[in-house]
């Protein structure tokens, strides 16, 4: 694989050539301005191609042409402007290109292309996945340990900050909950120590302690933990918030739309953002936004305000129109950091506003903290809070997409509803606390068992949904029968009941896309649910197309 360094040795290349051709291009320009002053396309296209420079000549090292572009820029805008065009003086645009010809002639273009501090949005594998506890306290242990294995990851223990940091300079792990006080040093100092080595910025970092005053919390958010909790500790609290910052890393890069018409812009925005590993596509003609926005479904747009036919401000508002991209971060990036600029991107529904040329390591930061917050907001909408699995309505959402798709091809998609058996006695047996923990181990198995791609969700208290793409009858009915039998060879432990089974049952719809809508495949897969109920539970059930219809037809 390329590194960045000849990556951008690559771009740079290539911008050198297409700055050549550009000043071509304004040089004929401005033999057309010497000829005819107030032909204002001609001075849109001059403008255009300074804005280009200014955007473009500091991300490869020649900051003095970003300077002269955007001084060109401005005194053209400013031009457009005017109702004076006999003023438009020729000799100054003159003096500028005879600048940018010099700077490209004498920069040495000396641009930064180190990028290996600034972090990554590949994840690792999730069987290699593992929380480390420190701390003296064998019950703070065991009740933490057991918060970790119903999220389903593996568990090291330290007793103090030396065996800890062997752990640490082994293999960074996920996660680090450290009990204070510790015996052989400062827990506070141990956290920015880890903060500042290699993927020291990956793990959630907890902190736990016995008495808890303010500064002690404000301690905690200077050194780099992710969360202070006080002993007697709120393990429902912790394991939701454990299973928030974990999914950050388990979870495929995310994807990135930048709209950008400047070539050497565009370039460079992606293969950075490519380098750190995020997802990115580029849109250089906003005529094609929308069927980007439709096919890649992007978790962050880029927008440059200065686009041909509409400005980013404008595509900004019609992405706010939709409200399933309520949540959905739009960075500006634009040569224009006046204070009207500023608030123009704010009124369109921004998050941020950059100027160009801005620095790589300023526009990581501004596009992990925008995808991290958007997030943390769609986990709120959209997920369910007990299992993360998605909630009825976000399931239903995407069933209804599945069903959209579905009409135009002729692949097999399965519905699977899933119901824990006895669900109410296992409720009066052991407590809502251990019908909560069945539902996790059911909700884990299915991540566990099943594909990237299948769509799964909690439907209501004891009801599991699933959406399985290319799979037929056959097929999908052996998976559920699998998650059935798998299930039910799980052992439940409670603190008054240890070594209990559960059993759930399973309906099964197939999508007939010439005569289902997504209430009737629903329904279908509800209907086979509750025969498999009434035929004794712990069972899978097809629904029966055949019998329906000679129903229909009596």
């Amino acid at each position: 694989m390329q590194s960045w360094q000849e990556t951008f040795g690559a771009l740079k290349e290539k911008y050198l050539k297409r700055s050549s051709d550009r000043l071509a291009e304004i040089l004929e320009i401005l033999d057309g301005l010497i000829a005819n002053p107030r032909d204002e396309e001609l001075i849109r296209r001059m403008s255009r191609s300074f804005h280009w420079l200014a955007g473009s000549g500091s991300m490869y090292g020649f900051k003095d042409v970003s300077e002269l572009g955007a001084k060109g820029e401005q005194y053209l805008e400013n031009a457009l402007k005017s109702q004076d065009r006999e003023s438009l003086d020729v000799e100054f645009l003159k003096s500028i290109v005879s600048e940018l010809t010099n700077a490209f002639a004498t920069g040495d273009g000396e641009g930064s292309a180190e990028t290996s501090n600034l972090g990554s949005a590949i994840s690792r594998d999730e069987d290699e996945r593992r929380i480390l506890i420190l701390s003296e306290d064998k019950e703070s242990v065991a009740s933490i340990a057991k918060i970790v294995d119903e999220i389903g990851l593996s568990v090291n223990y330290a007793r103090d900050i030396k065996s800890a940091m062997v752990e640490v300079d082994s293999r960074m792990p996920e996660g680090l909950i450290i009990e204070i006080p510790i015996r052989d040093g400062d827990a506070y100092n141990l956290v920015e120590r880890i903060r500042t080595m290699q993927d020291g910025d990956k793990p959630a970092i907890f902190i736990v302690s016995k008495q808890t005053g303010f500064l002690d919390k404000v301690r905690s958010i200077h050194c780099g933990a992710d969360a202070h909790y006080e002993k007697p500790i709120d393990l429902k609290s912790m394991s939701r918030r454990l299973r928030y910052l974990l999914d950050k890393t388990s979870l495929t890069p995310p994807k990135i739309l930048s709209v950008e018409d400047d070539p050497d812009q565009a370039a460079f925005i992606r293969a950075f953002l490519e380098s750190v590993g995020y997802q990115v596509k580029t849109c250089t003609d906003p005529k094609h936004f929308d069927s980007f926005m439709a096919e890649f479904k992007p978790d962050l747009v880029i927008l440059d305000v200065m686009l041909p036919g509409v400005t980013g401000y404008e595509l900004a508002r019609y992405i706010r129109q939709d409200e399933r991209h309520a949540t959905l971060p739009v960075i500006f990036l634009t040569t224009h950091g006046q204070l009207d600029a500023r608030i123009e991107s704010t009124r369109s529904g921004g998050d941020d506003h950059l100027v160009k040329p801005v620095p790589p390591a300023l526009l990581l930061n501004s596009v992990s903290s925008k995808l991290e917050r958007a997030r943390y907001l769609n986990t709120f909408l959209h997920k369910d809070g007990l299992t993360n699995l998605l909630n009825h309505t976000s399931f239903m959402e995407q069933a209804q997409q599945v069903v959209a798709h579905k009409r135009r091809s002729s692949e097999h998609v399965a519905m699977i509803v899933l119901d824990v058996d006895y669900f109410a006695s296992i409720n009066e047996r052991h407590g809502y606390t251990g019908g909560d923990k069945v539902l996790l181990s059911l909700s884990l198995l299915l991540q566990k068992r099943l594909r990237q791609s299948d769509i799964i969700g909690r439907l209501s208290g004891d009801e599991f949904g699933i959406i399985a793409e290319d799979l037929d009858e056959k097929e999908a009915l052996s998976l559920a029968s699998r998650l059935i039998a798998d299930f039910a060879s799980i052992q439940h432990t409670t603190l008054s009941h240890s070594g209990f089974n559960v059993t759930c049952s399973a309906g099964l719809a197939m999508l007939d896309v010439n005569n289902m809508s997504l209430e009737k495949w629903s329904g279908a897969a509800y209907s086979a649910l509750d025969k498999a109920k009434s035929d004794g539970r712990n069972c899978a059930i097809v629904y029966n197309h055949k019998k329906d219809m000679d129903i229909a037809l009596t």
